[in-house]
């Protein structure tokens, strides 16, 4: 018997029409679903590396916010480079800096060469010491008691000193601004702390005290502007760039005997200053012996505590720059001290005969 064929039956047209209708609809699902995303993108930025590369093909883990979307794609912004402080031209738009700035200018010159020059500096600061030694045997520094219109007009005697003696104490201090390795060392600190402390005395404290000082004639004030220029260039570049120690030398025994001297000696001189400038009482005038303190054992005390703390100050450093300053030192101030002594001789009958010109018990 044959098998009965079973008929198949024929989807009914609703059936084919809902078939249809849901593939229609599939496109327009995506594009809706595509327009949501892209809405929500837009809406609430996403964290970072939290893009999905499913729906974000061109997104990258990072820290870029997202841009305008465009047909449901992100296109994620450059990223900026982040601001790091640059010191050097910061310091540059302060005029220390830079490729134009003074302290390239100083670094360009270091070098082998510079180092000579100091060198040639300094012998040529022993040298001329030693002439003006020699030259003031003939002729009196114009300078206090011995002031001349001869040598140039006169300057009023406050604003005069400062402005001679400020080089010694700007020019270190620039020189310092701009130092490397070398000025940062401690001992380095220390010894030009010695000397920026001197001079900031003299040229920021002294003319103030000064009472009714004596003019002083513009060819000496030029003289002593450039020797300030001339030697806060010399100490102050070789303490900053050159002079370089061994560890420990802090505490070395030159350093700590020159210390000492150069502590004692300034103290010598200020003190030796005090007694000057206390010798006539308001209203007086004329000249007096000075008694007290060194001055019972030499006639050019001040001179003799200057000598004391350059002297403690070049055994501190161990430098030929240094030692240089000290011998130029005595010799202008031993020259200017024999010249108060004879002066002291002829001008005071009853002046000490057994006081000494600038060194106690020996000259």
């Amino acid at each position: 018997m044959a098998a009965r064929r079973r008929p198949s039956r024929a989807p009914s047209p609703a059936v084919r029409d809902s078939g249809r209708s849901r593939r229609a609809s599939a496109p327009g699902r995506r594009h809706r679903a595509a327009a949501a995303c892209s809405r929500r993108a837009r809406a609430v930025p996403p964290s970072p590396g939290a893009a999905s590369r499913r729906n974000f093909p061109s997104a990258r883990p990072g820290p870029a916010r997202p841009g305008p979307q465009r047909a449901g794609r992100w296109r994620a912004r450059p990223r900026r480079p982040l601001a790091v402080p640059d010191e050097p031209r910061r310091r540059s738009a302060m005029g220390f800096a830079g490729d134009g700035g003074v302290c390239a200018l100083w670094r360009r010159a270091e070098g082998p060469e510079e180092r000579r020059l100091l060198e040639l500096f300094s012998y040529g600061l022993i040298a001329m010491g030693a002439g003006s030694a020699l030259l003031l045997c003939f002729i009196p520094m114009p300078y206090g008691r011995y002031s001349s219109r001869r040598f140039g007009w006169l300057l009023p005697a406050r604003p005069a000193w400062a402005l001679q003696e400020l080089p010694s104490l700007l020019v270190p201090l620039g020189l310092a601004a701009c130092g490397g390795a070398v000025a940062a060392a401690r001992p380095n600190r220390v010894l030009l702390g010695c000397f920026l402390l001197h001079y900031a005395h003299r040229a920021l404290i002294f003319p103030l005290l000064i009472r009714e000082g004596k003019p002083t004639p513009f060819f000496t004030f030029v003289l002593a502007l450039l020797f300030c220029v001339f030697n806060g260039y010399l100490q102050g570049r070789s303490l900053t760039t050159y002079a370089t120690y061994p560890p420990g030398w802090l505490g070395d025994p030159r350093l700590i005997t020159g210390f000492l001297g150069w502590l004692i000696g300034m103290a010598i001189n200020i003190h030796s200053d005090h007694i000057l400038r206390n010798l006539r009482k308001p209203g007086e005038t004329g000249y007096k012996i000075p008694r007290g303190g060194m001055f019972e054992y030499v006639s050019g005390a001040n001179f003799f505590g200057e000598i004391l703390e350059w002297f403690g100050f070049a055994l501190a450093c161990c430098t030929i720059e240094s030692l240089a300053f000290a011998l130029c030192t005595l010799f202008i101030l031993g020259s200017r001290a024999r010249q108060h002594h004879k002066w002291y001789l002829e001008k005071f009958e009853d002046y000490p005969k057994d006081r000494k010109i600038v060194i106690p018990f020996l000259y």
